[in-house]
């Protein structure tokens, strides 16, 4: 989709250029402006699809020592990356962007560089990971009432920059906000919290491994 969204964008760039040169140049502008955001929309998408494998291998490795009751769910669920443990449920938004970075009050700004703009058509996209994520958590919660009632798991939000370029600078955010470094060592420390039987557990991974069909 992404490449043939890019080739779309390309073909209506050239046919505004071309319409520019006769009377209809209201309809040249047009051309130009929609191909433009076709084009940097497939730019995008492309980007997207070739940077997910590399946040679940980047997630893996992070989480390798864990036993197998420790278990990463990737676009599978309502939610993209989800994390089942012992203990609770982690609904996770990845990023991999670099640069200074900067969240207050769940306001989330990224320094305007040179770089930034020469990479303008293929940026990820920061958007506002940290009300994203609690949406996910909403999202996952509802879901496992609907399927699993009979178990009510805790599903907390963390957001996760996997890129050891991203220098963070978070002052305020009610969802923790960590470098894939220190992933391991958060899920750690939640361990002593809540605490799922082996049957709830056991009921999470079918739901999450076997998810129904809509």
């Amino acid at each position: 989709m992404g490449q043939l969204a890019t080739f779309i964008g390309l073909v209506m760039v050239f046919g505004g250029l071309i319409a520019s040169f006769t009377e209809y140049r209201i309809m040249a502008v047009v051309l130009v402006a929609l191909g433009v955001v076709m084009y940097t929309l497939g730019s995008r998408g492309q980007q997207q699809s070739m940077r997910g494998p590399r946040a679940i291998s980047q997630l893996v490795d992070a989480l390798s020592e864990f036993d197998d009751r420790y278990r990463l769910y990737n676009h599978m669920l309502p939610a993209d990356h989800v994390l089942l443990t012992p203990h609770t449920v982690f609904v996770l938004a990845v990023r991999s962007m670099e640069g200074r970075i900067r969240c207050f009050k769940d306001k989330w700004v990224r320094d305007l560089t040179l770089g930034r703009l020469l990479r303008f058509f293929t940026e990820e996209s920061l958007g506002n990971p940290s009300k994203e994520a609690q949406q996910d958590v909403n999202k996952l919660e509802k879901y496992i009432q609907e399927h699993a009632p009979e178990v009510q798991p805790e599903v907390q939000a963390v957001v996760v920059f996997t890129n050891p370029a991203a220098h963070l600078e978070v002052t305020s955010s009610l969802v923790p906000v960590l470098p894939l470094r220190k992933l391991k060592s958060h899920v750690r420390k939640s361990a002593g919290r809540t605490e799922l039987t082996p049957e709830e557990l056991k009921t999470l991974m079918e739901l999450f491994e076997s998810p129904p069909r809509s």
